[in-house]
C-alpha cells in the first residue's frame, strides 16, 4: 500500500467514524452589542433572584462570572432544559490552580460552581443584582496592572496594585447559531478505539499506528492536501454546548472508568482563534491563557433530572 493510499484509507476511516457518531452542538457568537440581566453573556454582573447570593470559593471570596446561558433564548437541543439560568462561575487566576479547576480535583466545585435557576424573576434589576457583588466587575477591570491577583486583598485592588485575571477579560452578548450535528475528534477518549476497529474491519491485522491521522507523513503536495483535510476534519474546537468536548492537553476520562460516565459536553468555550465565532475581538476579550480550553461535563441522568451538583470541570492550555 503506498503512502497516499494510506493517507486516504485515513480519511475514508475518519469520515465513517464520524458519520456514526454525530451528536446535535450549539455554537455560541459574541458580541459587544448590550445585554440585560436574564439575558445570556459572558463575564460581568450575573442574574441573582431575590433570595439568592453570588457563590463564594472555599475562603469565602467572590467567585466571578464566566458564563450565563439563558435556555429560553436558544435553540431547542435535545436533553438539555428549554427555560431557566444556566450559570458558570470561576476564581481569579491561580498559577496553582488555573482558575479554579485543579486538575485531579476537577469535579469539587470549591474555586468554581455551576449554579443553575429554573424559573427566572423578570423584575429582578440589574441594581439589585450588581449590589450583590462584593467587588463590582467594573471596579476590577479599571486596574491596568498585568498580573493575577490572586496573591492581592482588595485594598490591593482598590489601590491600583493588582488587577484580576478573569475569564472572560471583558463582558460579551452571547447569541445562538442553529443547531447543528457535531462529529468526534481525534483527542476525545474514544477516538482511537473507533479508529482501530474500523481499520480492523477494513484491513485485518493491520496496525492503527501505522493510520492515524498524526502519524502519517505526507511528502507531495497531493498528500499533503489530503492529510491536512484529514487534520482538520478531526479538529473540534469552538465555543459551544453539546457535541463533543475539545481537550487542549488531553481527555480527563481516558482511562478513568468513572469519569467516562460524564459523556454530555454542558459547556465549552475555546480560544483556538481558527473556528472562534467571536468575531474582531483582541485576545484578552476571552482569554483562556491563550489557546486555550474550558469544558463542563455532565452525566447523562444529572442532565435529565436537572442536577447540576456533580458536573466535572477543566480548563488547560497549551
Amino acid at each position: 500500500m503506498t503512502n497516499l493510499e494510506k493517507i486516504q484509507l485515513c480519511q475514508e476511516i475518519v469520515n465513517q467514524i464520524q458519520e456514526q457518531s454525530k451528536r446535535p452542538a450549539c455554537y455560541l457568537e459574541f458580541s459587544k452589542e448590550p445585554f440585560g440581566i436574564a439575558d445570556s453573556h459572558l463575564g460581568g454582573v450575573p442574574y441573582v433572584p431575590r433570595n439568592g447570593e453570588i457563590p463564594t470559593d472555599e475562603k469565602g471570596s467572590q467567585l466571578w462570572l464566566c458564563a450565563q446561558i439563558n435556555f429560553a433564548q436558544m435553540p431547542h437541543l435535545d436533553g438539555f432544559p428549554d427555560r431557566g439560568i444556566f450559570q458558570l462561575f470561576a476564581s481569579d487566576f491561580d498559577a496553582d490552580g488555573g482558575f479554579g479547576f485543579y486538575d485531579g480535583e476537577c469535579e469539587e466545585q470549591n474555586s468554581w460552581r455551576v449554579v443553575y435557576y429554573e424559573e427566572v424573576d423578570g423584575t429582578v434589576t440589574e441594581a439589585e443584582c450588581q449590589a450583590k457583588m462584593a467587588v463590582p466587575w467594573e471596579e476590577a477591570s479599571k486596574k491596568n496592572m498585568p498580573r493575577p491577583a490572586h496573591k492581592f486583598d482588595l485594598k490591593d485592588i482598590e489601590e491600583g496594585r493588582a488587577e484580576l485575571w478573569r475569564i472572560p477579560a471583558h463582558p460579551l452578548k452571547i447569541s445562538f447559531r442553529p443547531v447543528v450535528q457535531d462529529v468526534i475528534g481525534d483527542n476525545d477518549f474514544r477516538f482511537d478505539d473507533l479508529f482501530a476497529a474500523e481499520l480492523e474491519r477494513r484491513l485485518p491485522g493491520a496496525d492503527p499506528e501505522e493510520f492515524m491521522p498524526y502519524e502519517l507523513r505526507d511528502e507531495t503536495d497531493e498528500e499533503r492536501e489530503t492529510l491536512r483535510r484529514v487534520r482538520d476534519q478531526i479538529e473540534s474546537g469552538g465555543c459551544k454546548l453539546g457535541g463533543y468536548a475539545y481537550f487542549e492537553q488531553y481527555d480527563i476520562r481516558e482511562d478513568d472508568e468513572e469519569r467516562a460516565a460524564w459523556d454530555i459536553l454542558l459547556f465549552q468555550l475555546r480560544d483556538d482563534f481558527t473556528d472562534f465565532p467571536a468575531g474582531e475581538f483582541p485576545e484578552m476579550d476571552l482569554y483562556l491563557g491563550g489557546f486555550g480550553a474550558l469544558n463542563i461535563l455532565i452525566r447523562p441522568e444529572d442532565l435529565k433530572n436537572r442536577d447540576f451538583s456533580q458536573v466535572l470541570g477543566y480548563w488547560a492550555t497549551s
